[in-house]
């Protein structure tokens, strides 16, 4: 019988994909500026990144995500 993941595992994870993501949105500020700064959506989508990359790095730091991460599903 396989031991699934506690919800502490599980919010690790979320963390992380979420921190992912908004670096990835922040990457593409940086690479295309002008394609994703010429319409709202492109702006409204780089500033949510920013603001959703913030708690995910106070999170992260608070909390020992990697060790959670490793010991969840390592």
């Amino acid at each position: 019988m396989m031991n699934q993941p506690s919800l502490r595992g599980v919010g690790a994870a979320m963390i992380v994909s979420v921190g992912a993501i908004s670096a990835g949105v922040i990457a593409l500020g940086f690479i295309i500026p002008d394609r994703l700064f010429e319409s709202t959506v492109g702006l409204v989508a780089f500033l949510l990144a920013v603001l959703l990359m913030l708690p995910c790095a106070v999170i992260a730091n608070l909390y020992d995500l990697r060790g959670i991460l490793r010991n969840e599903f390592a």
